[in-house]
């Protein structure tokens, strides 16, 4: 457990077995707020975060999910029945999913087959009255200056937000700002961060519209649910998405048609390369770090390209 912001620490979750993958967070306000559940090792993680902090479980108020997909919200019902007077906040688009994770599962599967239930675990339902679901521009209020901004951020997920903590200045940007690799940036010296294009509703357009709020946004410190808090000064994460949203867009057509998966993630794998490779990273230490987001995005990529033929 680390303290990142004033009032505000970063849990590991664990996922799939992993440290520093994905990240959650927790606000201690007057109304405490955990954001990100992760899956079934997420849970075990919160739950012994919370002991750790000597945070009774009936106290927790709020558990925040930025977006559905199951590395951020497949425990959201386990930890609910866990945490018996919390709501569970979710984008709009996203309640329904929660409410029932059957679609949510099915989608997940066509990525990650029969590894599912080892990576995530299967999610429960969360009661349609445990759940609450803010707009665009509304707040969670958590008392004593924590007032959580939400920030739709659809270029991920037409299901995500993005939420700013108007009282410390972090933002909790989900996955809409990019990955955030750790052991990558240790290395580098400074944060190095690629692009999130996961399937089935990345659109590039918008996830640079979100990058370019940043300077609107003005953050003191961007908190990456993959993954830890950000060096980069806001203008140098908003330079970085502009710069590699349409790199990787263009992994995805070959003489000027959509290239099925394997030919993206083979094309993608040759970008991340020389780009790693420019900043001074040995392809030997990259590869196995984005070695499951070079498979997600890739999926992403060859998925909106198919789209945009059928329209």
């Amino acid at each position: 457990m680390e303290k990142v912001a004033d009032d505000t620490f970063l849990v590991d979750l664990r996922e799939a077995g992993e440290t520093e993958r994905t990240a959650g967070y927790l606000i201690r306000a007057p109304r405490i707020a955990l954001i990100e559940t992760g899956g079934h090792h997420g849970v075990r993680a919160w739950l012994e975060a919370l002991d750790r902090l000597g945070v009774p479980r009936d106290e927790v108020a709020y558990i925040v999910v930025t977006h559905i997909h199951l590395d951020h919200a497949a425990g959201a019902g386990t930890l609910a029945r866990q945490l018996p007077n919390a709501r569970v906040v979710v984008h709009p688009r996203g309640a329904r999913h929660l409410e029932d994770p059957t679609r949510l599962v099915q989608g997940a599967r066509m990525v990650f087959g029969e590894r599912l239930e080892e990576l995530f675990g299967i999610p429960e339902p969360v009661p349609a009255d445990r759940l609450l679901s803010p707009g665009d521009g509304e707040y969670l209020d958590l008392g004593e200056g924590h007032r959580l901004r939400i920030i739709d951020a659809p270029g991920h997920a037409r299901h995500q937000f993005m939420l700013l903590d108007e009282g410390t200045g972090a933002l909790f940007s989900g996955d809409e700002l990019g990955v955030r690799y750790p052991s990558l940036s240790r290395r580098l010296g400074r944060d190095y961060v690629l692009p999130s294009t996961a399937p089935n509703q990345f659109d590039p357009e918008a996830m640079i519209r979100s990058a370019r709020s940043l300077a609107e946004l003005r953050p003191q410190v961007v908190l990456f649910s993959h993954f830890a808090a950000g060096g980069l000064k806001p203008g140098e994460l908003a330079e970085r998405i502009e710069e590699q949203v349409p790199c990787f867009v263009a992994c995805g057509v070959v003489d000027g048609e959509p290239a099925p998966q394997p030919v993206v993630r083979e094309r993608l794998a040759a970008h991340i390369r020389r780009d790693a490779e420019a900043h001074g990273l040995p392809w030997e230490e990259v590869e196995p770090a984005v070695a499951i987001d070079l498979e997600i995005c890739s999926h992403g990529i060859a998925y909106y390209h198919q789209q945009r033929v059928r329209r």
